[in-house]
């Protein structure tokens, strides 16, 4: 009878596995490069924090695998005029403290983005809200100054934007250094500079997820280690920055790429001489190889970028449209000469060794030395490298910037002049003119022409000169299922990932 029982067992248990194609349990062991820098998901900038905490937190909106917008904690949300959205927030849903997640704690979430003596990076996206208002037991209404939807409802998806427990910011909780989210893992133990690890929340609200019960994140910074712990079976998943990697582990191994909205970028501070001149910064662009930029620092993973990445084929102009981008030496030089300066110039680039950042900044030195144009080059630590972009303490910096499928969302907070991440003392009314008109207009047509204008505005002032977006790399064991790769560089699918062991 015994011995029945169990047989009957193992066939309901196998018989589940092959209905819905998953193994449950299991720690994915997978290994990063870079340590996340602060906890705190309204705060935090860096991918590095991102990546852990989309697993800790969730949005009231979020993307599915394709790039379309889906509810998250907002099981619905209805557009009930052109400035008026209501969310309906999800019953059932938990803090991984116990507590449930209520209405109030979103519009906390949003008063405390918006809170200007807060500092969150996500203020500038909600700057034209006129008002949050609770209705009922589980709406939440953000009214709008003007017309902006379609500019509006991306940002609801952003980490920055990850809703928060009430009880616990205000019970004086350190965000930075812990977390309270409704996500479906937390984390149980972090050892700076070694591990952060996770665990399942066993309340998570999408049903059946995840799969796996941990994750645990190595901080492994050397690209040959996070190679040699994939063939060495010390973990299951890496993040890899090396293409020359892909070769090393060619056909045992499971190679995932996915090309990204995230940009490469030489950023400029407007205000410092001799960087201050449009002409000036014009040349630079000209000097500049892209392609070559490419073929030296991402062995060819990657793509010449406008100010939108050229696969999102409804906004982006294509690089080709761009004469600044032809490498021209000569009218560089004649661009320098114009603005004064027939013998060149000299400035620095600051840089980190994280992303290839300082490999991006050796070959622009070597590249804009033909133009007579010095580049020193200012090579930090990671934290260092944050202050100083914070501070604007540059005189240029090589950089990797979000990028998204919807232009209020990729330019507003970087250029608009009080923009919350315009690191580049740039100004100019036009293109704040222009990025108002985007939010305020409905019609694609409108919006299409009105941002046509603004890319060969701001490729023309050229406060950020475009280089290239890569491929993410992924490599993994044969035995990980279920992983998918984002253009945002999303590990959210994480709660998707078992494994076949």
């Amino acid at each position: 009878m015994k011995k029945n029982l169990v047989i009957s067992i193992f066939l309901v248990l196998f018989i589940a596995i092959s209905v819905f194609g998953v193994n449950y349990g299991g720690t994915l062991n997978y290994a990063i490069a870079t340590e996340a820098v602060g906890l705190d998901p309204n705060l935090v900038t860096a991918f590095a924090s991102f990546r852990i905490l989309e697993n800790v937190y969730d949005t009231l909106l979020k993307y599915d695998e394709s790039m379309n917008i889906v509810p998250g904690l907002a099981e619905s949300y209805e557009i009930v005029d052109p400035t008026t959205i209501v969310f309906t927030i999800r019953d059932g849903v938990k803090f991984h403290d116990g507590t449930p997640l209520t209405v109030d704690d979103v519009a906390f979430t949003f008063e405390r983005i918006l809170d200007e003596n807060y500092g969150s990076p996500a203020a500038s996206n909600f700057a034209e809200i006129e008002s949050i208002k609770i209705i009922g037991d589980n709406k939440i209404e953000f009214k709008l100054k003007i017309s902006m939807m379609n500019a509006l409802l991306p940002n609801f998806t952003s980490g920055n934007t990850a809703i928060v427990s009430k009880a616990f910011v205000e019970g004086g909780a350190n965000m930075q250094l812990e977390t309270n989210g409704t996500g479906p893992f937390y984390i149980s133990d972090y050892k700076a500079g070694n591990y952060i690890e996770l665990k399942k929340n066993e309340n998570y609200y999408e049903e059946g997820l995840p799969y796996l019960d941990g994750i645990k994140f190595h901080i492994i910074p050397e690209e040959i280690s996070r190679v040699s712990a994939i063939r060495n079976g010390d973990v299951d998943l890496a993040s890899l920055d090396e293409p020359t990697s892909v070769g090393m582990l060619a056909g045992n191994y499971k190679v995932f790429k996915q090309p990204v909205l995230n940009y490469y970028l030489l950023g400029i501070n407007t205000a410092v001489k001799p960087l201050d001149d449009p002409k000036v910064r014009q040349a630079i662009s000209y000097a500049l190889n892209r392609e070559n930029i490419i073929k030296m620092v991402a062995f060819g993973e990657g793509t010449v970028t406008g100010p939108m990445n050229p696969t999102v084929t409804a906004w982006a102009l294509p690089p080709e449209d761009f004469a600044i981008y032809d490498t021209n030496i000569e009218k560089a030089k004649e661009l320098l000469t114009e603005a004064g300066y027939p013998n060149g110039i000299e400035f620095s680039i600051t840089c980190s060794a994280q992303y290839s950042f300082d490999k991006i900044a050796q070959v622009i030195q070597a590249q804009l030395a033909e133009a007579g144009i010095k580049v020193n080059i200012d090579l930090v630590e990671w934290g260092i490298f944050i202050d100083k972009w914070k501070k604007v303490d540059f005189d240029s910096f090589v950089s990797l910037n979000g990028g998204a499928v919807e232009p209020d969302k990729q330019f507003y907070r970087t250029f608009y002049s009080t923009g919350s991440t315009n690191k580049f003392n740039f100004s100019n009314e036009k293109a704040d003119e222009l990025l108002d008109a985007g939010r305020e207009t409905v019609e694609y047509e409108k919006r299409k022409e009105i941002y046509d204008e603004f890319q060969k505005l701001i490729v023309d002032e050229s406060p950020i000169i475009f280089l290239y977006c890569s491929n993410n790399i992924y490599a993994g064991q044969k035995s990980v299922e279920g992983f998918k790769t984002m253009s945002n560089g999303s590990l959210t699918f994480l709660r998707e990932v078992w494994l076949n062991k």
